[in-house]
């Protein structure tokens, strides 16, 4: 008999717990589907920089670093005041780093020693955003084609008795004895 007492408060609970799921998906763009339904965006990293060199993604996606240059390569993400960065990996050839997952709106840099950087951008209100992460084709080196110099037009002969630069010529009448 003690149980019915307790019914109404547990329904009331009930209640404000599913208002309050629908408050927070109304407000933060919660997502209720599974884990696999979020994506992981691979960004690869060489001597030249990184591949994308920007990343736009979901909230809830995932990225992950690989090295696809010779030698060693550190990655990290600087922090603010001071603090040591915040991943920081030194990745070999062929190396993935740990696995990076986004759950809220924020802009990343992540850098190498080289001073090369990449940005990652999650959308700050909801996943309503084109994602964009895809690697880039490589930008082909142009073929250095020689310029042609113009030849230079020969200065025409200074005038008999000239000594100086530019030298004046006046009109002349010419006597032939008549």
């Amino acid at each position: 008999m003690r149980g019915h007492r307790y019914r109404p408060l547990m329904a009331a609970l009930a209640l404000a717990a599913t208002l309050a799921g629908g408050v927070s998906l109304a407000f933060f763009g919660a997502r209720t589907d599974s884990v696999s339904a979020y994506d992981r965006y691979l960004i690869e990293v060489n001597e030249q920089g990184f591949n994308p060199r920007t990343c736009r993604i979901n909230r809830g996606d995932e990225i992950q670093f690989k090295n696809v240059g010779n030698s060693p390569i550190r990655v990290y993400k600087p922090q603010i005041g001071g603090l040591p960065p915040d991943p920081d990996w030194t990745l070999e050839p062929g190396q993935l780093s740990t696995v990076i997952s986004y759950t809220a709106g924020t802009t990343d840099r992540y850098l190498t020693d080289g001073g090369h950087v990449v940005e990652v951008l999650t959308p700050p209100r909801s996943n309503t955003w084109q994602v964009s992460c895809a690697r880039e084709a490589p930008t082909p080196t142009p073929t250095p084609t020689p310029t042609a110099t113009p030849t230079g037009v020969p200065a025409p002969p200074k005038p008999a008795r000239c000594w100086g630069n530019g030298c004046a010529v006046a009109p002349n009448l010419a006597v032939d004895g008549e």
